[in-house]
């Protein structure tokens, strides 16, 4: 399931996927507890994504390392690694690379159905409505889902740097599905006015991603 990525992130971001499947004896014993009282369904979302970040943290001279959760339930990559997992359905998506290659890496993967009205309310903004409803009633909810998954990678690939919330309607985002790419325009807290992606339509999925360029390091 990886060429569901395949295109969208650079050569230098490492990349898998895969069926959510029962993993969970494969978690290592730092990662059991974060799901031990879980439902079954997230035991297998949760070691899905850990086995596969895992062997791709391993390309990166990081074999076995024990992927934990923070408060905010992102995961605590290496010293010097970003990452992004997402979910979705029965699928699984990971990516990760090293952080003098990329600032942050947002992944995110919805199935290609539609959704209603009310989602649109919450996650749109300014032109979105505009683009949104562009191809017609029939198209629309399917829209909705793409402008959702967009702005679903912008805030993965932001959060573990700005460790700020930003709402929906905090990010507004142009989509061109053509070219299978985006742009964002960002809150004051992301440091920059806007950041460039990518999105695709494959088989029945929809994938947004963003790696970003390297911060400058922090001063003080």
């Amino acid at each position: 399931m990886e060429t569901l990525l395949e295109g969208l992130l650079p050569p230098s971001v490492q990349i898998a996927g895969a069926p959510i499947s029962d993993h969970v004896a494969a978690l290592l014993p730092e990662e059991r507890p974060f799901v031990e009282k879980a439902v079954a369904k997230r035991q297998r979302e949760f070691a899905t994504g850990r086995v596969l970040a895992r062997g791709l943290l391993a390309r990166l001279g990081h074999p076995d390392f024990p992927l934990l959760r923070a408060e905010d339930r992102l995961p605590v990559w290496p010293e010097g690694i970003v990452g992004s997992i997402s979910h979705a359905s029965h699928a699984c998506l990971a990516a990760v690379a090293e952080s003098r290659v990329a600032g942050g890496i947002g992944v995110d993967l919805e199935p290609d159905e539609p959704v209603d009205a009310d989602i649109e309310r919450v996650v749109c903004r300014d032109g979105e409505h505009a683009w949104v409803a562009a191809e017609g009633e029939s198209e629309r909810g399917r829209r909705r889902r793409i402008v959702f998954s967009v702005k679903e990678a912008v805030y993965k690939a932001f959060y573990p740097r700005t460790r700020t919330f930003w709402s929906f309607q905090d990010v507004r985002v142009e989509i061109d599905l053509g070219a299978e790419r985006w742009r964002a325009f960002l809150p004051e807290s992301a440091g920059v006015a806007e950041a460039d992606g990518r999105v695709a339509l494959r088989d029945g999925w929809i994938v947004s991603a963003i790696a970003l360029p390297p911060f400058p390091p922090r001063l003080g």
